[in-house]
């Protein structure tokens, strides 16, 4: 297992990034852990609350186990419960995390941003498109959820805040075939990256992943 103690910037970082909902369970977690000693009845209480927040079942575990470990018999500030808890989740993601270099591959870099319904994809697009043109890359942004108006006009805004281009089609089009011009448009017109967005999908759905 990695030294996660020598990452506290890393675990700020994660705490101050949580999203809404997260920042949700983080206070119920505070709420209920907070005010007195574990005991094992709340540990179990907090894998279901990991859990339900779909952090998976056996992830969900190995994050009780180690917060257990941190603070099990004795009481603690908020602050600590929730350091804690980011210093759990931290190590459970440190060992996946990847290396995400756009600029330093072939041109144009495509990246597909693929996930459920809620789960960040556009805003999480927006942020490394503005990374990408303040570090002057050529970035086209793809509206490929063509099924809902709302998230095209949403991701125009964030193409337009980072200084990308856009594209996109009418609602209903074809996302296969808006990638597809998407990339050739890339590729003639010299962009270093293109982003492209897409409609919600569960990862167990093989039919809508292809």
């Amino acid at each position: 297992m990695t030294d996660t103690s020598k990452k506290p910037g890393w675990f700020k970082r994660l705490t101050e990034g949580l999203s809404r909902s997260s920042r949700q369970m983080t206070e119920q977690v505070v709420t209920v852990f907070g005010k007195k000693p574990l005991d094992q009845a709340m540990l179990d209480e907090l894998e279901e609350m990991l859990i339900e927040a779909d952090l998976g079942p056996n992830a969900a575990a190995r994050v009780t186990e180690a917060f257990g470990k941190a603070r099990f018999g004795r009481e603690a500030s908020e602050i600590e419960v929730k350091e804690a808890l980011a210093e759990a989740i931290g190590a459970e993601l440190v060992e996946r995390q990847g290396r995400f270099e756009p600029l330093s591959g072939p041109r144009p870099y495509v990246v597909l941003f693929v996930g459920v319904n809620g789960s960040g994809k556009t805003t999480t697009l927006g942020k490394i498109a503005a990374d990408l043109t303040g570090r002057g890359a050529k970035v086209l942004v793809v509206a490929g959820d063509t099924f809902r108006a709302a998230a095209v006009e949403q991701l125009k805004v964030w193409a337009e805040r980072a200084g990308a281009s856009f594209m996109s089609r009418p609602t209903g089009a074809d996302a296969a075939g808006l990638a597809y011009d998407a990339y050739e448009q890339a590729r003639t017109e010299n962009y270093d990256v293109v982003l492209i967005d897409t409609a919600g999908r569960l990862q167990n759905k093989s039919g809508l992943m292809d």
